[in-house]
């Protein structure tokens, strides 16, 4: 029984740490950024992508002429997500692409190439919830207050 507890709280602690990193590793479309990674979650559909999908993208900038790219659109909000194929780069000090109706695109908006973006049905959801506010608050910051509060209580007693 103790084996277990213990294995609990390691998993717990592993868990709780994992999430930091992410939330502290946010960029400004409030999605983390580890590496080259961005881990995205989206709540809505977007292409060939479902609401509620888990995106892992590779920073990569090997993006050619005609590929599909995956992107932040600030045009529709802040933590928008949309999909476009590549119909000309222009190379200047920062790779800047241009999409549909002649829009130009910045190589900080791209997440990756539609191809090399990886994605995990259903986990985006879970992504979202914990790294909420709400979701911290409820998973990290109340057990752990819940956890001192009894310790303490405990320390009282003896």
């Amino acid at each position: 029984m103790n084996k277990l507890k213990y294995g609990l709280i390691v998993v717990y602690v592993i868990f709780v740490l994992f999430i930091t990193v992410l939330l502290f590793t946010f960029n400004k479309f409030s999605n983390s950024v580890v590496g080259n990674k961005i881990i995205a979650g989206i709540n809505y559909n977007v292409d060939i992508y479902k609401k509620g999908d888990l995106l892992i993208g590779n920073k990569d900038s090997s993006i050619k002429k005609g590929d599909k790219i995956l992107f932040y659109d600030t045009k529709k909000g802040k933590n928008s997500l949309d999909v476009a194929i590549v119909s000309n780069i222009k190379k200047t000090s920062d790779v800047t692409y241009v999409i549909r109706n002649n829009e130009f695109l910045s190589s900080e908006y791209v997440i990756g190439n539609v191809l090399s973006v990886k994605r995990i049905p259903l986990l985006g959801f879970l992504y979202l919830f914990f790294t909420s506010k709400i979701g911290y608050l409820l998973f990290v910051i109340v057990p752990i207050i819940v956890y001192f509060v009894c310790a303490l209580r405990k320390y009282k007693k003896a």
